[in-house]
C-alpha cells in the first residue's frame, strides 16, 4: 500500500509542477519557482507521513488522505488555471497548499493513533 501511496503522491506532484510551469509567465522567475515549491510542499510532508506509518490501517488512512487531499488540491488548481479563468486564479498557488498543510497536520493525530493500535 505504501508504494501505491508514493505513486499517487508523485503523480500529483508532477502534475502540479507541470501546471505551474505551464501557467507561470516566461521567463520563470525565482518568485514563480518559490510558488511552485510552496504548492508541492504539503506532499513532501505526506510522503514523510507515509514512510513513518507501519500498520496496515494507518497506511490505508494515508493513502485516502493522499487521494482526497492531493486530488482535491490538484482539481482546484486545474479548475482555477484552465476551466474557470479569473484574475485571482493564481492565488490558488498560495491558499491551496496552506489548506492542505492544515488538513495534513490535523490528520496526523488520527493517523498516529491508528498506527499505535496493536491489532491493526
Amino acid at each position: 500500500m505504501k508504494n501505491i501511496t508514493y505513486i499517487v503522491i508523485v503523480i500529483i506532484v508532477l502534475a502540479t509542477v507541470v501546471i505551474g510551469f505551464k501557467t507561470m509567465s516566461k521567463p520563470i522567475t525565482p518568485g514563480a519557482l518559490g510558488f511552485i515549491v510552496w504548492a508541492i510542499s504539503p506532499y513532501f510532508y505526506l510522503s514523510v507521513l507515509a514512510k513513518a506509518v507501519t500498520k496496515k490501517v494507518s497506511n490505508i488512512a494515508v493513502f485516502i488522505l493522499a487521494l482526497f487531499g492531493g486530488g482535491l488540491g490538484l482539481w482546484v488548481i486545474v479548475d482555477a488555471m484552465f476551466i474557470h479563468l479569473d484574475a485571482q486564479g493564481g492565488l490558488v498557488y498560495i491558499f491551496i497548499p496552506l489548506w492542505q498543510w492544515v488538513l495534513f497536520i490535523i490528520a496526523t493525530l488520527p493517523v498516529y493513533f491508528l498506527n499505535r493500535v496493536k491489532n491493526a
